[in-house]
């Protein structure tokens, strides 16, 4: 059964991805029907994320307390409503009350998600289990485009906010299903959660291992949103790439980087499950590939206009950063076992304040080089790579989370 729950994680992470990014595409109409400029149109943009940060976190820490079945089944529940409810947006107060709303229930989904699949799968499977998960949100960037863009030409933005619901209220029903059969097995064991006090979470998080491990999680996070933002402008702009032909690189590098976190996971299962270390398996696996990612991403700059090099180094670059999010995963919550949904939530929380912070950081950059575009697209590429760099070095240093003293429960999964 943990097989048919991670497929489902698959597809949640894959609709609410979807979710997320829709209104982007119904941007042109909404903008139209209800004459927003473009600051009310940011005002809409940013909205979602204004409850969300503080759910991921909250909504993974409650699921320590309450289970991740329970609140996976709030999350699409709460999605399928509001969804659902997208005939009564009729202005500019009911959309935004409709993003602040579905970003407060799809805050928990990722870090609940984490730690669902850290009690049903053994530590050694985790690593290509996660970077499963994530990839429903890689592979939901470049599949639901076009399905999105041709139902909101089709049927009208609303229909579509409600076909995302009915899809929505399906999984509901399958995780319903999921969960039916498997308490009916004979055979399942689930990790009980002791009360824990500020004073044993504290030591935790001060850690070297805790820090370093959230640092090089975001600075993934950094390239993914300024491969969101910044790299269709920087290909056709400064590499001189034709629009179709910075699509195709941006979408087949990102099928391509997927198949490079799958290689990447499944080596380090490989390694963990001959040394039972994290810090060879874990730790200096993400390390190692971040230089080198780090150092791919170095050479775009200098390949010129070659379609080929900056495929090669783009997907380099993105699959071995990109990793660093599954692999930091499954740091967090060997720190701190017995809280894998608060663990999951505070590395969340770290990648969703990069998220924020990364682009004003990115366009301040490019602004200070004035009319010189490429250096100051060079100015935010080296930045980035500067951070892979440092934090890679200082993880191999530092992290050591074999050496935690678990103080309370050892770590167990729930087997179906």
């Amino acid at each position: 059964m943990r097989w048919i729950s991670l497929m489902f994680l698959f597809f949640a992470s894959f609709i609410t991805y979807a979710d997320k990014v829709v209104i982007g595409f119904a941007a042109e109409q909404l903008m139209r029907e209800f004459s927003l400029n473009s600051s009310q149109w940011g005002i809409v943009g940013s909205s979602f994320f204004l409850v969300y940060i503080i759910t991921s976190l909250i909504g993974g820490t409650w699921s320590d307390r309450f289970g991740t079945t329970k609140i996976i089944f709030i999350v699409l529940a709460g999605v399928s409503i509001i969804q659902l409810g997208s005939f009564a947006i009729i202005g500019l107060p009911m959309l935004i009350m409709y993003r602040v709303l579905l970003g407060a229930f799809e805050g928990p989904i990722v870090p609940t998600g984490l730690s669902h699949i850290a009690k049903i799968f053994p530590a050694e499977a985790r690593g290509f289990a996660v970077s499963v998960f994530i990839a429903g949100a890689s592979i939901g960037g470049i599949v639901c485009a076009p399905i999105l863009v041709s139902l909101i030409a089709n049927i009208g933005w609303k229909w579509t906010f409600v076909s995302l619901g009915f899809v929505s209220l399906i999984l509901l029903v399958i995780w319903a299903l999921v969960n039916y059969f498997s308490q009916n097995r004979n055979n399942h064991t689930t990790i009980m959660t002791k009360k824990l006090k500020w004073s044993h979470i504290a030591p935790i998080l001060r850690n070297p291992a805790c820090l370093l491990t959230i640092t090089l999680s975001a600075a993934s996070y950094w390239l993914i949103i300024w491969v969101a933002l910044w790299a269709p402008v920087y290909l056709t702009k400064i590499m001189k790439l034709a629009p179709m032909k910075m699509a195709y690189l941006i979408s087949g590098t990102g099928i391509a980087s997927i198949f490079l976190v799958f290689l990447i996971s499944t080596i380090s299962d490989r390694i963990f499950k001959k040394t039972q270390s994290y810090r060879r398996s874990r730790v200096f696996v993400s390390a190692i590939s971040t230089i080198i990612g780090g150092l791919a991403l170095a050479v775009i700059p200098l390949v010129g206009t070659s379609f080929q090099w900056i495929f090669v180094f783009l997907c380099l670059a993105k699959g071995a950063t990109y990793v660093n999010v599954s692999m930091a995963t499954q740091v967090m919550i060997k720190l701190m076992p017995e809280r894998a949904g608060f663990m999951s939530s505070i590395l969340t929380l770290g990648n969703n304040i990069t998220q924020l912070v990364a682009p004003i950081v990115t366009g301040l950059l490019i602004q200070s080089a004035g009319g010189n575009l490429a250096l100051g697209f060079n100015y935010s590429i080296y930045l980035m790579v500067g951070l892979f760099l440092l934090i890679a070095i200082l993880n191999l240093i530092f992290v050591r989370p074999d050496d935690i003293k678990e103080n309370t429960i050892s770590e167990k999964t729930v087997t179906f």
